[in-house]
């Protein structure tokens, strides 16, 4: 069993787990304190929705940072506005001309050295700067303060810092377009208050006319269109998703503040059925993965660490910019992934029992 992959894996490794809700700076006392939030976000919410009307192109380069190592992906980045969308991988080198092609409802997704293409729901391959935002969930959470205008690409661009409200913790900045409200630079921040992740935009030129041809979903002659093998469609009816599984889903009785259950999925591989459920507080996410093999996953890319999952023995190892740990407890395999400390992960993974 390889280590779960989260829906969000794919979107943060191209966008280097960067463009999807974003802010951050500090907290400002006073009546000064109340004016600066409602500014923030106001600013805010232009930004997450403002590639709903701008059209763009550029190259962004995103990194993840892993340990001492970090991971570097350059796409050129074609938008037409409100839905269509055509990604081209420049770097890494065994990324090179793959791309992904959509109109927000399915994506194509060209594979020349396998000469396939690959057809996804969007939500499960979007970029993260175009998935839904929950505005009212992230401004429950999160203090968002305008902070200086910076140059970004060329281009002036506001500052926005997300801070939560529970723990103090700067946890997002992005730098969106003073014009436009583009977002154009995003920075991640891990538990120790480090860069986790980050992406920028080096070129970009705004206002380009596209023709529509150039987002048309097809198959080159000589490829082959298949379906990806992803976990089943999500759904937020989680309780008649458990009464479907052949095991007793065992549910955390601790969650961060500010995280609540959003939706889950299913997926069948070799006879064993796996669930997923995803928690978020509107800005970070977890994923938390089930199933009855009762195997630890294979880790291809990382060495893990062990770690007690409270009574359990468990392993975890940094995965593309996530903490993943896994372990296992009454028959079944558990395995969390997301945007959180593997301290906080075993306080979560301690409140399952199986």
């Amino acid at each position: 069993m390889r280590a779960p992959r989260s829906k969000h894996a794919f979107a943060r490794s191209l966008w280097a787990a960067a463009c999807a809700s974003l802010g951050i700076l500090a907290f400002v006392a006073g009546s000064a304190a109340g004016h600066a939030s409602t500014q923030g976000d106001a600013l805010y919410a232009k930004s997450v929705a403002a590639d709903d009307h701008v059209s763009y192109s550029g190259t962004l380069t995103s990194v993840i940072y892993e340990g001492d190592q970090a991971a570097s992906t350059v796409t050129r980045i074609e938008h037409k506005a409100p839905t269509s969308w055509r990604i081209w991988y420049l770097a890494p080198a065994n990324a090179y001309g793959r791309m992904i092609v959509s109109n927000e409802s399915l994506a194509y997704q060209y594979e020349p050295s396998l000469n396939r293409v690959i057809s996804h729901d969007w939500g499960t391959s979007a970029p993260a700067v175009a998935t839904p935002v929950n505005i009212a969930q992230i401004e429950d959470n999160y203090s968002i303060e305008v902070g200086p205008a910076a140059s970004v690409a060329g281009r002036k661009a506001l500052s926005l810092s997300l801070v939560s409200k529970h723990t103090g913790a700067l946890v997002q900045r992005i730098w969106a377009d003073a014009q436009t409200d583009l977002i154009l630079r995003r920075e991640s921040y891990t538990a120790d208050g480090s860069v986790g992740a980050k992406s920028s935009f080096d070129t970009i030129r705004i206002g380009v006319a596209f023709p529509q041809t150039l987002f048309d979903l097809a198959v080159p002659s000589g490829m082959t269109l298949v379906n990806s093998p992803g976990f089943g469609k999500a759904t937020t009816d989680t309780a008649s998703l458990v009464r479907g599984l052949n095991f007793k889903f065992a549910a955390p009785k601790y969650l961060p503040d500010g995280f609540s259950l959003e939706r889950g999925s299913v997926e069948a591989h070799q006879g064993v059925n796996t669930v997923e459920f995803v928690y978020g507080d509107g800005l970070r996410t977890f994923s938390l993965f089930e199933n009855a093999s009762g195997r630890l996953p294979r880790f291809d890319t990382a060495s893990p660490k062990p770690i007690a999952i409270g009574d359990a023995n468990g392993v975890y190892a940094d995965v593309s910019g996530q903490t993943l740990v896994s372990w296992n407890a009454g028959g079944l395999n558990l395995t969390i992934v997301g945007d959180l400390s593997p301290k906080e992960i075993a306080r979560i993974g301690a409140s399952i029992h199986p």
